[in-house]
This record gives C-alpha cells, structure tokens and sequence, in this order.
C-alpha cells in the first residue's frame, strides 16, 4: 500500500493530544486495505478550519456500512466483525474529556470504496505551557482555547 500526507505547514504551529492518528492510521491497515485485491492507499490530511484543526485518514479500502459506522464510537458490549473497537472510542473519549463534547471523531464511509475517520480539535497554539497541560490530560476550558493558554 502507499501512503500520502497532505499537512498543512501551519499546523506545526498548533498543540494536540498524543497518539490520536495512531490508532486510526492502525484501523485503515488493518480493517481497511488489508485484504483488499487492489493496491491499497491511506491518505493523511491535516487543516486548519476556522479556529479548528482537521486531521483525516482516509483509505480506499473495505469501508463500512451505515450501521457500523453509527455504532462504531459507541462503547457498547456489541459483537464487532473486526477487532476490539476500542481503539477509536479510547480516542474519541480522549478528546471530548480534554476539549469538550463539540470535539471528536467523524467516521464516513462507503462499503469498498473509501473510509474517512476527521478529528477535530480546537486550534490551540503550541507553547511550553500548553504542551505540559496537554500531557497531564488537563481539561481546557472555553476561554483558555480562545486565548491558546491556561
């Protein structure tokens, strides 16, 4: 398979929370193009978006139906066809509890198509201080998002 990034330069200029690409860059090798007759591509996309930062990956591979894809960020006991799941929701929850419910996982997909999993985040600007709150799991407020700083 290949692998295309498409980062916007000024994002580096942006703060996020560890390992949210890993396991959805994990999702689309392994439920996604793994298997799949045709060459396999994930691509990797980063935006800004008003005051949000928008990171995608999309793959062409498997996809998913309507059903799974709107049962797929819930945490339920259900049965899954391909593996544990909890990868995303771990992900989702994550940003929610540090950012706030406005904030998340979008999973778009069209059986053996395409599959696009988005995370959106507040666009928060990277600083010493920023970053070590992030770390700790700390939960930025309104007011701390709009000015990039506790």
């Amino acid at each position: 398979f290949s692998i295309v990034f498409d980062i916007d330069e000024s994002l580096s200029s942006y703060s996020t929370v560890k390992l949210v690409l890993q396991p959805i860059l994990e999702n689309a090798v392994n439920y996604g193009i793994r298997g799949i007759d045709d060459d396999g591509e994930i691509k990797v996309k980063g935006r800004l978006k008003e005051s949000n930062v928008i990171l995608s990956v999309q793959d062409n591979g498997l996809g998913m139906s309507e059903e799974e894809v709107s049962l797929i960020l819930t945490d339920s006991n259900r049965i899954r066809k391909r593996g544990s799941g909890v990868g995303l929701v771990n992900v989702n929850n994550r940003i929610q509890l540090v950012f706030g419910k406005e904030y998340g996982l979008l999973v778009e997909s069209e059986p053996y198509v395409v599959t696009t999993v988005s995370i959106r985040i507040p666009a928060i600007p990277y600083n010493e201080e920023n970053r070590k709150t992030l770390e700790k799991g700390h939960v930025f407020g309104e007011e701390e998002m709009r000015n990039g700083k506790e």
